[in-house]
């Protein structure tokens, strides 16, 4: 019986716990998390076509061989030869093309900046709802305890007859109540820890440790100016943006220039010889041969229809670019008064702990048996009391994090205690 219980207790208590702070947590994500490894592979192969389009001189190189039939000789040939075809420069469309495929490798560096941002801010709303539901499951265990009590002295008052089945019906249904609130609470705050698991990576039956975020919000009004200065600087959709319009640009300098020259390497050998850009001269000779060819288009049908289509994608850009600036501007100075309403109601919440605070310490010096639920609903008020201050304070955080994140800073600045961009008043 004692081994069992030895090996039992093993079983429970052997699994290691992962201790997670919101660092540790993002790093975990940004190793495991399948949408910051899927943004790395679109990135790679960007970052591929870079070095390709870096590269336009190596050669194509094509084997061919067959049988044909000639009926002029009346006789079986067997062609077969090696060739390659070298562009060596295209006249004023080579560096147009290597600058747009890195504009375009950029502007994915700058979305999986921004998918970066949006990770640290998704990890402290998750970290935030943990906490305040451990603390909701705490207020509403007191409750339920309140509740029970009430209900189960009720049946023993019942059984002496001095209560009705009325009463006992009615102070159970109050506990069953709280019961459920509890449980509510408790699948809520579970439920969290398993976004945070998939988030970071781990598996669903590992045991996690929270670490608490600490916040102390400032007083004071943001500065506007210093915020609306480097969100139109940092700004990951306006940075894209920017870079979109730089990367038109570039298309529409390559689609001007299709009329100019391309120089090429071509070379051959084998037996059948072709020759012509497209290809469309073949004849018999044995060796090898090598040159360089200039080749000048003449005419394309398709050039100016395209060069509208770019034309007109540009100047719908500025458009978006012009509103974005607004919008950011929008943001930022209706910021300032949602700051002042959330340092609003972080006021209201202290005032509101202070109260239950001294109302616990009255109920603790008049307690007696006949006032024992007055106490405890006062411990209740008290844990619902410290809940909202902690929802307070952290909705303000949250608020600086998702503001911060849209200017294109880091939303962990928020955890550093600076507070560079609000104002004492």
């Amino acid at each position: 019986m004692i081994l069992f219980f030895l090996l039992l207790l093993s079983l429970c208590y052997g699994q290691e716990v992962v201790k997670l702070d919101i660092k540790k947590a993002y790093q975990l994500a940004l190793k495991n998390n399948p949408e910051i490894r899927k943004m790395l592979n679109e990135l790679s192969s960007l970052e591929a076509r870079e070095v390709e389009s870096k590269l336009f001189f190596l050669p194509n190189i094509v084997f061919g061989t067959g049988v044909i039939y000639n009926s002029q000789r009346d006789e079986w040939e067997n062609p077969y030869g090696i060739s390659f075809l070298s562009t060596l420069y295209e006249y004023r469309k080579t560096i147009p093309k290597i600058r747009s495929a890195k504009l375009r490798t950029e502007m994915q560096r700058e979305v999986k900046s921004q998918l970066e941002k949006d990770l640290k801010v998704t990890l402290l709303e998750l970290f935030v709802q943990a906490e305040l539901l451990a603390k909701l499951t705490e207020v509403k265990r007191e409750e339920m305890a309140i509740a029970f009590v009430r209900f189960d002295r009720a049946v023993q008052r019942k059984e002496l007859g001095l209560a009705t089945d009325l009463e006992v019906f009615k102070l159970e249904a109050v506990y069953r109540e709280k019961r459920a609130e509890l449980i509510k609470a408790q699948y809520e705050y579970n439920q969290t820890l398993y976004r945070i698991k998939k988030l970071v990576g781990l598996k669903m039956n590992d045991f996690i440790n929270l670490e608490s975020i600490h916040f102390e919000p400032k007083r004071g009004s943001l500065d506007k100016e210093k915020l609306l200065s480097i969100g139109k600087e940092k700004s990951s959709t306006l940075r894209i943006k920017r870079l979109l319009l730089a990367l038109y640009d570039h298309r529409l300098e390559e689609s001007k220039r299709f009329f100019d020259l391309r120089l090429q390497l071509r070379g051959e050998i084998g037996n059948t010889l072709r020759t012509g850009a497209p290809i469309t001269k073949a004849y018999s000779q044995e060796g090898w041969r090598v040159g360089v060819e200039i080749i000048l288009p003449i005419f394309d049908p398709t050039t100016p229809f395209n060069l509208i289509e770019l034309s007109n994608q540009r100047n719908s850009l500025l458009l978006e670019i012009e509103d974005s600036i607004k919008q950011l501007e929008l943001i930022i100075h209706s910021a300032d008064y949602e700051y002042s309403y959330l340092i609003s109601k972080l006021d209201h919440a202290l005032v509101m702990d202070r109260y239950a605070e001294e109302n616990l310490t009255l109920r603790r010096s008049e307690y007696e048996l006949e006032l024992a639920f007055d106490l405890g609903y006062a411990m209740a008020e008290k844990s619902e009391s410290e809940r909202q201050v902690m929802k307070a304070k952290y909705e303000i955080m949250l608020f600086l994090a998702k503001l911060y994140s849209t200017l294109g800073l880091d939303p962990f600045l928020v955890l550093e205690g600076s507070h560079d961009f609000i104002k004492s008043d």
